[in-house]
């Protein structure tokens, strides 16, 4: 590839990427690598950093010849050309070894003597490796449909801040480990990562739990024991299910949460941590409010960020890659029968996530060693009138399943695209997903018909 003269010299350019300790390069307008360090060549060709030059970035970290915005990912590139500003979004790559990765990559712009942007330098931050991704016990495992990357996409951005998050969820869908990849994400990610389940407790032992207590406070308490709140200082506190909390405990936790002062039971001393609250639940907690069971001060105190977990019948799309996944983590190797992944893909998945695990473990025992088969999994996987009902945080409206196909979204007229606002009363989020984009996607296409509106 010819060097463009407006460009400093190679040498020069080889030396600012290697001075970045995670995977960099300099891509172009027409997506071709300028120049890359070495971690980020071996991380995608398992070759020398001069053997990528010249090659299209999508070749190299997503495998693909096309461009990561017709397989449905949001293109930073793009976004940054087109705007001169910086820009991070989560995308799916895949390695030298073909294994995926969920990375952040932060584009900024880099620009010429005449002012011109003429390169955008790209900086990759795994978010999956190493454990970090664990909605999963191993690993959180996905494919690339556009709820779980739009997911993942919100749970890097909210990490960020210091913010309190309320993660919403139906049961088994992974609310848990999506709050500690927030922490692992966060400033706070040296410090504690308490979690608490708010479904254990009464209201005194909550309140033991949580702030702590002095020996002889009440019966049974035999020494000083410091609370979770306490241990928290400095973390993040994490209260699972939120919803279940009585609301004489609702008052308890306002208060600490808004003055970050409590007491132990049995205490005088008012003492003092500073925590960041991630709450989850598989409740509408707006729905609640109305109905007076939890207080509305709490509600807002701790709906500042808000991310929710797409069920699993929504993410049907990545329903193949999870089931091979979790068998081949298994010691089974016999395959399974057609039957049995029909099966296992087209059932509703009350539990989610959990459940799928569990339908598998059990299949797996059952099986001893030969093919799995459909006469290995539970009857109301077969027959879908035993099914048990599911349970959606909201009504299924409000959260608009993602099209199944792998293939690239259809480009959308501007008539399609007024009706299905229309139809979601002006909802971009939901407009977005029927109609297979990101809202990035949708908000670029409506800006560039007011533009030829405008034109015309």
């Amino acid at each position: 590839m010819a060097h463009d003269p407006s460009l400093p010299d190679m040498a020069f350019l080889q030396s600012l990427v290697d001075s970045h300790p995670e995977p960099f390069a300099l891509v172009d307008a027409e997506f071709n690598i300028v120049v890359a360090n070495q971690r980020y060549s071996m991380t995608y060709s398992g070759k020398d950093k001069k053997a990528v030059i010249g090659d299209k970035c999508h070749q190299i970290s997503h495998k693909t010849d096309t461009t990561c915005d017709i397989n449905g990912e949001e293109c930073p590139l793009k976004r940054v050309f087109e705007t001169r500003m910086p820009y991070q979004v989560v995308h799916r790559h895949f390695d030298h070894g073909n294994q995926a990765d969920y990375v952040a990559v932060h584009a900024s712009p880099i620009v010429n003597a005449e002012g011109n942007v003429v390169l955008i330098g790209e900086s990759i931050a795994s978010i999956s490796h190493g454990n970090d991704l664990c909605f999963d016990p191993d690993k959180m495992v996905g494919g690339c449909c556009p709820s779980f990357m739009r997911v993942l996409d919100n749970l890097v951005t909210v990490a960020g801040t210091d913010a309190p998050v309320l993660i919403l969820g139906e049961t088994g869908s992974g609310k848990e480990m999506a709050a500690q990849l927030i922490h692992r994400k966060s400033r706070r990610f040296n410090k504690e990562f308490v979690a608490i389940d708010c479904t254990q407790f009464t209201e005194e032992s909550f309140t033991s739990e949580l702030f702590g207590h002095l020996r002889g406070a009440f019966t049974g308490a035999v020494e000083n024991k410091m609370g979770l709140f306490e241990l928290a200082d400095g973390g993040t506190l994490f209260l699972d299910e939120i919803g279940e909390l009585s609301l004489n405990i609702q008052a308890k936790l306002l208060r600490a949460l808004e003055t970050g002062s409590f007491r132990r039971l049995g205490e005088t001393r008012t003492r003092q941590a500073h925590v960041r609250l991630v709450c989850a639940t598989n409740r509408d907690l707006k729905a609640m409010v109305a109905e007076g069971s939890f207080r509305a001060d709490l509600f807002f105190r701790i709906n500042c960020m808000q991310v929710e977990l797409p069920p699993l019948r929504h993410r049907k799309a990545d329903l193949p890659e999870l089931i091979d996944y979790f068998v081949a983590r298994s010691s089974h190797r016999a395959g399974m029968s057609a039957d049995f992944r029909n099966a296992l893909l087209n059932y509703t998945y009350p539990g989610n996530m959990r459940e799928l695990r569990n339908i598998l473990d059990r299949a797996i025992a059952l099986s001893k060693g030969e093919q799995l088969d459909a006469k290995h999994l539970p009857d109301d996987v077969l027959h879908a009138e035993l099914a048990s009902p599911v349970h959606p945080v909201h009504d299924v409206k409000d959260f608009f399943q993602y099209p199944e196909s792998e293939s690239a979204p259809p480009s959308s007229g501007a008539a399609e695209l007024m009706d299905v606002l229309a139809k979601h009363q002006g909802n971009r989020r939901l407009a977005a997903e029927e109609l297979g984009i990101t809202e990035r996607s949708l908000y670029r296409k409506l800006k560039q018909l007011q533009a030829s509106a405008l034109k015309n």
